[in-house]
């Protein structure tokens, strides 16, 4: 019977003939979790903040939808006004998926530093097992042209149209690779937010009015249930964002007010 030790021998001995070399589990870079289910809010590093929110309701008139993406157990998609693709969802007259502009995107201030703010509503199981979500990528492009189709993500450019400009504003990945880790239980069920986006305003450099976002979901949490829907807020308020028991107690302390109010007038 052949020994590990001469199994260990003769697999280095092929590694160095080939000129391959072996990495153990151990030596492999890992990849580093943004863990919103237990802590918020995290950051990528220098560039990006992610908080967790419950804000609510996130329907059209409150919230702006940009984008729709659905599939099991992965998906990816990006907002376009051109071709969708990946698992990008739209439908005629609905206009979940469709083209912003830089003047969409709010600007939201924290702690001295201007962002750019974007909102993500998951629907996810509420299952004990299944009620996470990984979020293994995000990208935001600017470009001159609001119908961007046929994405590389190897490259990290669009085929189409034929000379467009383009430029990549920021990657999740860009100092290593990293996933957003988030709790559908946390937060309301659907139509309530889930997650804040600040990305340094900054970035956003050059005149192409035009912003990108693409995002991919599903390892090692998998998407199992309805669409992940990205937007932005037309007036953000508050400027940053609350616990959930701060929205509570301002909520509480609105109807009171309204209560005195109504005292008032009905002694006046």
């Amino acid at each position: 019977m052949i020994g590990k030790r001469q199994i260990r021998k003769t697999l280095c001995a092929l590694a160095l003939a080939t000129g391959a070399v072996v990495f153990s589990a151990s030596q492999a870079k890992a990849e580093t979790t943004l863990d919103l289910a237990t802590s918020s809010p995290q950051a990528d590093g220098t560039t990006a903040l992610f908080y967790r929110t419950d804000i609510q309701p996130t329907g059209t008139g409150v919230l702006q939808p940009f984008v729709r993406i659905q599939a099991k157990p992965t998906e990816s998609g990006y907002n376009t006004d051109g071709a969708i693709e990946f698992d990008t969802k739209d439908h005629a007259g609905q206009n979940w998926t469709h083209s912003i502009t830089l003047a969409d995107v709010p600007i939201v201030t924290i702690d001295g530093v201007q962002y750019r703010e974007f909102i993500l509503d998951i629907n996810e199981s509420t299952a004990q097992s299944n009620r996470f979500l990984s979020m293994n990528e995000l990208e935001i492009y600017t470009s001159n042209t609001n119908v961007l189709t046929s994405f590389n993500t190897a490259t990290h450019t669009f085929g189409s149209p034929v000379g467009n400009i383009t430029g990549l504003v920021y990657d999740m990945d860009a100092s290593g690779d990293k996933l957003v880790r988030m709790d559908y239980s946390l937060a309301n069920g659907s139509g309530s937010g889930d997650m804040f986006v600040y990305v340094k305003s900054s970035l956003f450099t050059g005149t192409n009015p035009y912003v990108y976002l693409y995002s991919k979901f599903g390892n090692p949490d998998g998407s199992d249930a309805g669409f992940e829907e990205w937007a932005t807020r037309t007036v953000p308020t508050p400027a940053v964002p609350l616990p959930a028991s701060v929205w509570g107690g301002l909520t509480l302390l609105g109807l009171l007010g309204a209560a005195k109010i109504r005292s008032r007038r009905q002694s006046a």
